[in-house]
């Protein structure tokens, strides 16, 4: 950023679909999560988007961002990274989305740009390290219903559906105080094995893993498969989880300025 604003600067992933316009057509649109861009601005963040970037523009364009945010989306990552075909027709894809979020992970983690993922970008961090996914929850035995309802409400939907439980003395249990703790559950694919240097730091009872690390804590990258940015400010894991985020992108502020860090700025709401 220039001038007197000093803040850091989130680059919130946007996503590419095909939508229905005002005349009938469909057409590609470019998207970005209002979830997670919201709850970064009410956080003293400032969110920001590139809707297409280049790959080898990309080391370039992080020179001045402090922190990225993987949000979720209706697309899902293609399964020929990790080797498989895609398990049911009515899938839908994003491959310009892919390519760059893998890029951005790993350059994330080789410059210690703090990183977050929910949901789909949970999925977009495990699949950057080599993880794969299990493609369709609903085929697999003994699992809770991880997926929502299209006939409830927005509301409805972001309600907590199931316990996690984070691994014992753990970095989520430390960051959340809690050992056990309800969250919500809008997914029908899930992270099958982890990718390399990846932690497992929460399990649904089913066995699910819900939040996994970058194993070295000094690159923060985490992915959670339910939705903290939602209910943030009541719910206190996820309050503590996206202060932990908060922390780390004023850190990385500090550092790429070279100033002292700036106190934590309040809650815009």
């Amino acid at each position: 950023m220039t001038g007197s604003l000093r803040v850091p600067t989130v680059w919130v992933v946007a996503s590419h679909r095909l939508l229905t316009n005002p005349s009938g057509h469909t057409q590609l649109y470019t998207v970005m999560d209002e979830g997670g861009q919201r709850t970064m601005l009410n956080m003293g963040l400032q969110p920001m988007c590139y809707p297409r970037a280049p790959l080898e523009r990309v080391e370039e364009l992080l020179a001045n961002v402090d922190g990225i945010l993987l949000g979720g989306s209706d697309t899902n990552v293609h399964p020929r990274y990790w080797g498989e075909e895609p398990a049911r027709p009515e899938f839908q894809y994003d491959t310009e989305r892919d390519e760059l979020a893998h890029a951005l992970v790993r350059l994330g983690i080789a410059r210690r740009i703090p990183v977050i993922g929910f949901c789909r970008g949970s999925q977009d961090i495990n699949t950057a390290l080599g993880g794969s996914l299990h493609q369709w929850l609903r085929d697999l035995p003994d699992m809770h219903k991880h997926w929502e309802d299209p006939d409830e409400n927005l509301e409805e939907q972001y309600v907590e559906r199931h316990f996690v439980s984070c691994t014992p003395r753990g970095a989520l249990e430390r960051i959340t105080q809690m050992g056990r703790f309800p969250v919500s559950s809008l997914h029908s694919q899930g992270a099958n094995r982890l990718g390399e240097g990846l932690v497992a730091e929460a399990r649904a009872d089913d066995g699910l893993v819900e939040a996994f690390r970058w194993h070295d804590e000094e690159s923060f990258c985490w992915g959670f498969q339910f939705h903290p940015e939602w209910g943030w400010r009541w719910h206190p894991a996820y309050g503590r989880i996206m202060s932990a985020f908060e922390r780390a992108c004023w850190e990385r502020l500090a550092r790429r300025t070279e100033q002292r860090p700036v106190a934590l700025q309040p809650v815009a709401a």
